[in-house]
């Protein structure tokens, strides 16, 4: 009796290794990427879409999180580039290049791969870009207190090589234009927002722009990334008054004057708030044709007049939920069309892209992607998460 309950004991040890090490292997050999199959695929010429997965900053304690830059091709498989972990981390597209980031490495992609070790690793990432007036490549980190102060790191460079500086602020938005990244920072002691510009040249600069004005940051939390244009800075910030209801404002500041303007934009009243959260508060809004839109996590596009002010709820996604729970969706704006990452467990491919038209307000595309559920589901025991979109074409 004791042998037999002894041998079952065994099969079932077994047969939980076999599974642990099928579910390890699972993500299909041709699905993954290595450095040297990058030239021989024409890799960005066949792409129309990149994805970038992570582990959390939590999994990698055992030096063994993991991300994937994950490569929408043109007949809608993936290709998938393996690195280490970052969560937050993202993706910059340059001029026939993009950037792909993770703990250790700075990778560019073009024709080639060339790979930048850095010795200093990071674990959650704020904003990665390009700043096309420069033709250069930016990265700041969210890395953490120090003994005095705060420190973002940052990385800047291009294919010739990269250097690493810091921004001693704690970072809660930021934005780019041509030749710049503009960074809103919290003071915990004054619990001031502060507006900051950041240049790169011989060396990083950071210039003090105004401090927000608001009676405190406590309840107040940034929604979308600092937008601007010829004459304004445009931020997107939100009061919290109780569990169930929040006002968002725009906040817009003259950039001659720095005089400041707020203008109501969306109440939500006996909803949960966690819901109307963005998929990805780094890619929630734009500026197109003289219009700021957002979308929030209901799968509502807002929009607000530059020139009269007047604000509108201009389209939803289709057949949204308006459940908290999320899947990995994630939106990008990009040439007057609102792009999202999308899932549904009625599918057979469960995640899909959609696009809309911003002047329409219409679905204008809708492909479903092979492949990308299996990298999610299957990712060496250990859950990724998606942390950005960015399309090609």
């Amino acid at each position: 009796m004791k042998k037999s309950i002894l041998i079952g004991a065994i099969l079932l040890l077994v047969a939980i290794l076999v599974i642990s090490f099928t579910k390890e292997k699972s993500i299909p050999d041709t699905s993954l990427l290595s450095a040297d199959e990058i030239s021989k695929k024409e890799l960005l010429q066949n792409t129309k879409a990149i994805i970038y997965l992570s582990t959390t900053a939590d999994q990698d304690i055992d030096n063994k999180g993991v991300s994937y830059g994950v490569f929408v091709q043109d007949d809608n498989s993936v290709q998938a580039l393996p690195m280490k972990g970052l969560e937050l981390g993202s993706i910059a597209v340059g001029k026939d290049q993009i950037l792909l980031e993770d703990k250790n490495n700075i990778n560019i992609i073009s024709d080639n791969i060339k790979k930048f070790k850095m010795e200093t690793p990071q674990y959650t990432g704020e904003r990665t870009g390009y700043l096309s007036g420069k033709e250069l490549f930016f990265s700041i980190y969210n890395s953490g207190f120090v003994e005095d102060g705060y420190s973002s790191d940052v990385r800047y460079g291009d294919s010739k090589g990269f250097n690493v500086d810091n921004i001693p602020y704690y970072i809660v938005a930021s934005g780019t234009t041509e030749n710049s990244v503009h960074i809103l920072t919290q003071d915990f002691e004054t619990n001031r927002f502060n507006l900051k510009e950041v240049t790169f040249a011989e060396e990083l600069k950071i210039n003090d722009i105004t401090t927000v004005q608001s009676e405190s940051t406590e309840n107040m939390q940034v929604l979308a990334p600092i937008l601007s244009d010829e004459n304004y800075y445009y931020l997107i910030l939100s009061t919290i008054i109780n569990d169930t209801n929040e006002t968002v404002s725009i906040y817009r500041i003259n950039k001659e004057t720095l005089e400041q303007e707020t203008f109501e934009f969306i109440d939500y009243t006996n909803v949960d708030l966690t819901a109307t959260i963005p998929y990805n508060y780094k890619n929630s809004a734009t500026i197109h044709n003289n219009k700021l839109f957002y979308a929030n996590g209901l799968g509502e596009i807002y929009s607000f007049n530059l020139d009269s002010t007047a604000v509108s709820k201009d389209f939803s996604l289709n057949k949204v939920s308006n459940s908290k729970v999320r899947h990995n969706e994630e939106t990008y704006f990009k040439e007057g069309n609102l792009y999202v990452l999308r899932y549904s467990p009625d599918k057979k491919e469960h995640y899909f892209l959609e696009s809309y038209s911003l002047e329409k307000g219409n679905l204008t595309d809708s492909i479903d992607i092979h492949g990308l559920d299996t990298i999610i589901n299957e990712s060496q025991n250990k859950k990724v998460y998606s942390y950005d979109l960015k399309i090609l074409k």
